[in-house]
């Protein structure tokens, strides 16, 4: 922690220039021969004490000169000078009048008097008792000495526009004072202007290289820029100048720590204490040397006795905060840490800090807001980043943790355990590309990192490089492979691989190994799904969420299970509300929870869940924006309105919580007011896509489409709007039902400033008014100029699957696939027409690996459906039933899907479950309209009806 002790007003660094002049004069008077011998000892032992720096002897031994003289105008103004340095400003005033008096140089006792108001704090009676000097003084020099002393005083009351016409006034009076260039470098640096300060102080310190003031002020300035030898340079020559300042001996103390040489800080802090052993700066350097030992209760005690000032020194609460901390006296420690965090709300010491006690006391989500607030600032440190990077992957929100680490790693190049971190963030949102760049990066610094190796070979399984995985695997020191990691990774490679078997003896394996391993019995929860065993599935799922209620992958299978029309969606459902039940404060689990409830119809015992007391103090967002869903959704829309803007109050940059107002305020009448919401944020924001078309649609909506189109012109002419504002206009249209003009509109934006986007949304709005061939049309037009658009080319390649252009389709996608590995719908995709070539063995080996890996990476009801198809006809129709059966549980509405129920009836005839097949064939074939396999599925059911 550094320690800048220099706790003082402007005033109270500066006004102490004379000390040189005065103490010359002392040194004549001790020569002269008219001298008392007991007033002579006496002078002479002062000298002596002020030379070794003791000051209070010094003072003790010029009160003796006063007694033995009163009438010497040179003692009382000695004794002025040491009460100074030692702080007694009422001495110092009293004697100095008392040398003013007895006939003292009027210069040097005005400048003494001054000093003493300054350092008694009396700034309003010192611009009271001084006033400003007429424009042709008697005395310029004394005039000089007011002028400067009445600049810091005005400094001090934040006058600053008087203060610098007094600092003008005193350069005019005497520039070559020493206060005079004091009180002008203080302007200076109240005026930021650090660089005409120091070259005031230089000009100062030449003419006189002893000015104690000016070698502070200079040391500080290098201290300030870490120029750490210089600044102790100018801090030793104060001491020596000054033995007994108690300021120079503590600035070297400070900067010495820095250089880690505690010894000689020790001394020069005792010598400090020794004259000023209530000096609230060096108590306070006294706790932060003792912090360094860890010694909690020194600390504590140094800063006792500064508790009343202890909020000027800008660590002092956060070192309080961690003496009380390491006393166990939490309940202080924590109103300490939040007292300067108040003071210093972009000190990541003190977020840290907070946030830790936040953890502590099992309030993450308060931690992450407090983390998050200084990482907005802009001055958060890697320390803190990471730390929120951390949270925000525990509360199962993988993408800020990813941006967090990122921005920790940025500041920490080097740190392994960040680039460790990064790559496991990045993997939970399904980053292989970042996850392998981090994961290598943390290997680098740290070939021994624990997990890496294991993430290197998950991301190789993700983009399909299953020799890859094995290799990374094989890399792996003996310990390490014997781990509940590696275990998990191995049953995931059989998984990849549809080796369910295989992939259920690992996992139970680790499981076994490791009773507590969620990621074996996730991996086994996707095993019993896909073995056609979902009971089991839910009982691992749920045994899960007991141990890590936030565990993402857990409620999303589960979350997936209970969706409606799924065939078990009441069991799942049932396991997660006990789940959700027994961890009410946990905030994804809870939201996820309410949106099943939301689809199935009880949106008010959702609104009941997101309102429960344990919620109550999460931080972000996404718990007001899921309430004002559920009370919408449950038609309490004053209540939803209320939470919406709750949630825009947390976060003003907040486009969803901005847009869920705008959508309420419509609701209620108010069309005017949600223009006004969107248009305030777009003022911050101009380029937001959201916001924009958020915006054009409130107007078609109020005021109709010429009014919409005429807006979305203007947004496109505005600077900063762009890109997103090109294809306004053309959304406009497609919203108001007019797919051709809006193609036509789009046509024109791409014309202007092509892109990728533009051209994709032109073809969509031609396939939207029917002209599917314009739509190819257009995109192989964009594609000649940018072949490498992987994204125009998978909805070309979907449009030629539409027309049955296969084999073009095909060739597409084998590039896309070649680029993006892990792209569920390219592999899906792809899978699906290589299934197609029955009698191509090759293609029908290479048509089931993708549509594992598709499953795999998304198990979804087409990639369900693309896979358990392609299983069905290769032989594996035991295989593929509980994979078609999930399918066509999903994608029945109200009735069953014809083309998945073929499917499905195909593998169960194939699987010997003849009369199932026929009672589901004939359901979803009694009235349904045309499909592509109809006249195989009629074919089929005449086989099913026949005697065997």
């Amino acid at each position: 922690m550094s320690c800048p002790i220099s706790a003082r007003t402007h005033a109270g660094i500066a006004g102490r220039g004379a000390r040189g002049a005065i103490l010359a004069g002392v040194m004549l008077l001790g020569s002269a021969a008219l001298v008392p011998p007991a007033m002579a000892a006496a002078l002479e032992r002062a000298q002596e004490a002020t030379a070794r720096g003791d000051l209070r002897a010094a003072q003790l031994e010029w009160r003796n000169a006063v007694r033995e003289d009163p009438g010497s105008a040179t003692a009382h103004a000695s004794l002025a000078q040491t009460s100074l340095e030692l702080g007694d400003g009422e001495v110092a005033e009293r004697e100095a009048r008392a040398a003013m008096e007895r006939g003292y140089d009027p210069v040097r006792g005005t400048a003494l008097l001054i000093r003493a108001y300054l350092v008694t704090g009396r700034f309003e009676e010192l611009l009271r008792d001084f006033p400003a000097s007429s424009p042709s003084p008697a005395n310029p020099a004394v005039a000089a000495q007011i002028e400067a002393g009445r600049v810091l005083a005005l400094l001090s009351t934040r006058q600053q526009g008087p203060a610098r016409e007094a600092g003008e006034a005193a350069l005019r009076l005497a520039p070559d004072a020493e206060e005079v260039q004091l009180a002008n470098a203080t302007l200076a640096m109240v005026a930021g202007d650090r660089a005409g300060a120091e070259a005031t102080l230089d000009r100062l310190l030449a003419r006189n290289p002893r000015s104690v003031d000016g070698l502070l002020r200079k040391g500080s300035l290098q201290f300030e820029r870490r120029e750490l030898q210089p600044a102790l340079d100018s801090f030793s020559r104060a001491v020596a100048a000054a033995p007994g300042n108690v300021e120079a001996h503590l600035r070297r103390a400070e900067v010495l720590l820095q250089l880690n040489d505690a010894t000689r800080a020790k001394g020069d802090l005792d010598a400090a204490l020794a004259v000023a052993p209530n000096s609230p700066p060096g108590l306070y350097l006294r706790a932060v040397m003792l912090s360094r030992s860890q010694d909690w209760a020194g600390v504590d005690a140094a800063l006792q006795p500064i508790g009343a000032v202890l909020g000027n020194f800008p660590d002092g609460f956060l070192m309080l905060a961690l003496a009380k901390r390491g006393l166990g006296q939490t309940a202080q420690a924590e109103d300490a840490a939040q007292r300067h965090l108040a003071r210093h709300p972009e000190d990541p010491r003190g977020a840290r800090l907070v946030a830790a006690f936040a953890i502590d006391a099992k309030r993450p989500e308060e931690a992450i807001a407090v983390l998050s607030r200084v990482a907005e600032r802009g001055t958060a440190d890697a320390e803190a980043l990471d730390m929120l990077g951390r949270l925000q992957s525990q509360a199962g929100r993988p993408r800020d943790a990813a941006a967090s680490l990122s921005r920790a790693a940025e500041l920490a190049p080097n740190d392994a355990g960040i680039l460790g971190r990064l790559a496991a963030a990045r993997m939970a949102t399904g980053d292989t590309a970042g996850t392998t760049a981090a994961a290598e990066g943390a290997l680098q610094r740290d070939p021994n990192r624990p997990g890496v190796r294991e993430m290197l070979a998950f991301t190789a399984i993700q983009r399909g490089d299953l020799p890859g995985a094995e290799a990374e695997l094989g890399r792996l020191d003996p310990a390490a492979r014997r781990g509940e990691a590696a275990g998990v990774l191995q049953g995931t490679l059989h998984l990849a691989r549809f080796e369910l078997q295989p992939a259920r003896a690992v996992f139970s394996d680790v499981l076994r190994d490791h009773p507590a391993s969620t990621a074996a019995r996730n991996g086994l929860a996707r095993v019993a799904r896909i073995d056609g065993h979902p009971e089991e599935a839910e009982r691992l799922l749920g045994e899960v969420l007991r141990a890590d209620p936030a565990n993402a992958e857990a409620i999303g299978q589960l979350a997936a299970a209970a969706a409606p029309g799924a065939p078990r969606a009441a069991q799942a459902g049932a396991v997660l509300a006990a789940a959700q039940e027994a961890a009410p404060g946990v905030l994804p689990l809870a939201v996820t929870r309410a949106g099943v409830m939301m689809r199935t119809g009880d949106a008010a015992g959702a609104a009941r869940i997101l309102a429960a007391p344990p919620l109550q103090s999460q931080g972000g967002v996404a718990l007001p924006l899921a309430r004002a869903e559920a009370h919408a959704a449950a038609g309490e829309w004053a209540e939803a309105e209320r939470q919406s803007r709750a949630a825009l109050a947390l976060d003003p940059d907040s486009t969803p919580a901005r847009r869920q107002l705008a959508g309420l305020l419509v609701r209620s009448g108010d069309a005017r007011g949600a223009e006004m919401l969107i248009e305030q944020g777009l003022r911050a924001h101009p380029a937001d896509a959201a916001l924009q078309q958020t915006l054009t649609v409130l107007a078609l909506q109020a005021r109709g489409l010429d009014a919409a189109l005429a807006l979305a012109d203007q947004l496109a002419g505005q600077p900063g709007t762009q890109p997103a504002s090109l294809s306004l206009r053309g959304d406009v249209l497609a919203t108001a039902g007019r797919a051709r003009d809006a193609a036509t509109a789009y046509a024109a934006a791409l014309a202007r400033s092509p892109s990728g986007e533009l051209a994709i949304r032109q073809a969509s709005a031609l396939r939207s008014a029917g002209d599917a061939d314009g739509a190819a049309a257009a995109l192989r037009s964009w594609l000649a100029t940018k072949p490498d658009d992987e994204n125009a080319q998978l909805f070309l390649s979907q449009l030629d699957i539409q027309a049955g252009r296969n084999a073009e389709a095909e060739q597409r996608l084998e590039k896309i696939v070649a680029r993006r590995p892990g792209d569920p719908v390219s592999l899906n995709n792809l899978a699906w027409l290589l299934g197609q070539h029955t009698g191509d063995a090759v293609a029908q080996s290479r048509a089931l690996a993708l549509a594992e890996r598709a499953y795999f990476l998304t198990p979804s009801p087409d990639t369900a459906d693309t896979l358990g198809w392609i299983m069905a006809r290769d032989g594996q129709a035991a295989q593929a039933v509980p994979l078609l059966r999930q399918s066509a549980a999903a994608r029945t509405a109200g009735r069953p899907d014809p083309g998945s129920a073929y499917r499905l009836a195909y593998a169960l005839r194939a699987a010997g479950g003849r009369e199932e097949a026929l009672a589901v064939l004939t359901a979803a074939l009694d009235g349904a309209p045309a499909f592509p396999d109809r006249a195989d599925a009629e074919r089929l059911l005449v086989d099913l009806r026949s005697p065997r």
